[in-house]
Formats: C-alpha cells, structure tokens, sequence
C-alpha cells in the first residue's frame, strides 16, 4: 500500500467493514467483543484493540482516554459511533431479523435508556468479570 493510499484509510474502517475499537485488557470487554463475534451475521464486524499500536495509528483523532470510557465503532466512511449508539450500528449491520433490531433505537426513550445503561454498566466494567458479575460477589443458584 503506498502512502496515499494508506492517507486516505486513516480514521476508517476498512472497505465494507465496521472497525470496533474494544480494550482488549479489559475481561468484560473481550467477553463482549466474543459475543458480537457470536451474533453477527454480516460478516463485516472488524475488531481492534485499542492498544494495538497499528490500531492507534489508523486512528490518531480519537483519544485514548474516550476510547478507554466506551466502545467506539467507525465504519469506512469514518463515521464514529460510541457506547450504545456504536451497538445500534453494530445490530444494524446484521442481516434479517437481527438487523431489523436496530430499529428499536427509533422507539421514544429508548435511546435514552440505552445510553444511560450502557454508561451505568461501562463505568463498572473494571469491577466485573467476564460474564458481567461484579467481583468477589458469589453465584446465586437459581
């Protein structure tokens, strides 16, 4: 790839995909990087660890300590989605059925709720395991 046209990549996904910026040091994070992994069907979800130097190079206008507080999806046109929103457009990638809830984001107060939960649950994801727990709390059997 030559200089130009690794310029005009910087700050975008690669063609056709949706680059998701996750904190692979993050244990909740990988756990729900697993599970987009898991639901998508497009086939187009392109997951990068924000700490992996080449990431950070692609994309220099985003700032670490942004990229640290929530996920951040940039699709190839360089549009940047962050915390639920970058969610929403995670689902409205999928084909079929699962694309089709994205549109719940259109639902009055449901963006609202979903921001707010999102914030909620992100600002413990250092208190949390894998599975979403919080640590050192013990398994309830159900």
């Amino acid at each position: 790839m030559s200089v130009d046209e690794r310029a005009m990549t910087v700050g975008k996904a690669s063609a056709g995909k949706l680059a998701i910026l996750y904190d692979g040091s993050c244990e909740m994070c990988r756990a729900s990087l697993d599970g987009i992994r898991q639901f998508d069907n497009s086939g187009k979800m392109e997951p990068l660890d924000l700490h992996d130097e080449e990431v950070r190079a692609k994309f220099p206008e985003l700032k670490m300590e942004n990229l640290l507080e929530e996920l951040h999806a940039v699709d190839e046109d360089g549009r940047v989605y962050r915390g639920a929103r970058a969610i929403n457009e995670i689902l409205r990638w999928q084909r079929g059925l699962k694309g089709y809830l994205a549109y719940l984001w259109y639902v009055p107060g449901y963006a609202w709720l979903a921001d707010r939960q999102y914030k909620r649950i992100a600002a413990s994801r250092y208190q949390r395991d894998e599975r979403g727990r919080m640590k050192g709390q013990p398994l309830q059997e159900n």
